[in-house]
């Protein structure tokens, strides 16, 4: 079966994602549609479907007759997520243990070892990508679509979270590779108890940084480095 084909859509969409991402356009900017439908030699139809799935995944809102902004970075919508992710992610790694195959550690202990290399690059975008397989590798192991489904979503709504977290908390890197073995070895004993522990505490350590430098940070204080 032939892959799906890389529409302009999608282009556009991971073009603006990637800059919100990165900052480049800022919390609170206005998108400016046309120009963005100029860059890629397009009409406004495929920016604003990508807006649109932009919105879906909570990092822009569409104001009827004024644009699109991109969402601010909001303490109260980070614990939010991260408390929805903590719960579902915790009953995930629970099942997945009872389904855990020995192609799924493989895929796993490459995974790891793929991290290993990012980290030493100080890559924190393939980083990133890579976190994101290794949980997702974890959890299609529980074979229940829509449980997947919601928690993609969820971590969706939480990429600048997780960006946000490498760039104030950069000590995370090598945490979370301790947190990985940490799992990888409950997956090997197929021990759903640990496994769903390691998930939830890795989720609530970053849930516990990044409330403490927001806290700072909206109180106008330094944040650690």
């Amino acid at each position: 079966m032939s892959d799906t084909p890389f529409t302009i859509t999608d282009r556009v969409l991971t073009h603006l994602r990637t800059r919100i991402l990165n900052g480049t356009i800022t919390p609170g900017e206005r998108i400016d549609q046309a120009a963005v439908a100029r860059q890629f030699g397009v009409s406004l139809v495929p920016v604003r479907e990508a807006l649109a799935r932009l919105q879906s995944s909570g990092l822009v809102h569409i104001v009827p007759h004024r644009g699109v902004f991109v969402e601010p970075i909001s303490l109260s919508e980070m614990i939010d997520i991260y408390y929805m992710r903590e719960v579902l992610e915790e009953q995930a790694a629970q099942l997945a243990a009872k389904n855990m195959t020995d192609a799924t550690i493989g895929a796993l202990e490459s995974l790891i070892g793929q991290i290993d290399i990012d980290i030493r690059n100080h890559a924190p975008d393939v980083f990133l990508q890579h976190t994101r397989e290794f949980h997702f590798t974890l959890y299609h192991a529980t074979q229940r679509r829509n449980l997947i489904r919601i928690i993609q979503q969820l971590w969706d709504q939480s990429d600048r979270y997780r960006r946000l977290q490498i760039d104030l908390i950069p000590e995370r890197y090598h945490e979370s590779q301790f947190e990985n073995r940490a799992m990888l070895a409950a997956c090997r004993r197929r021990d759903g108890d640990s496994l769903a522990l390691m998930v939830r505490y890795r989720i609530h350590q970053t849930t516990a940084g990044l409330r403490e430098r927001l806290e700072l940070r909206d109180a106008g204080e330094p944040i650690p480095q």
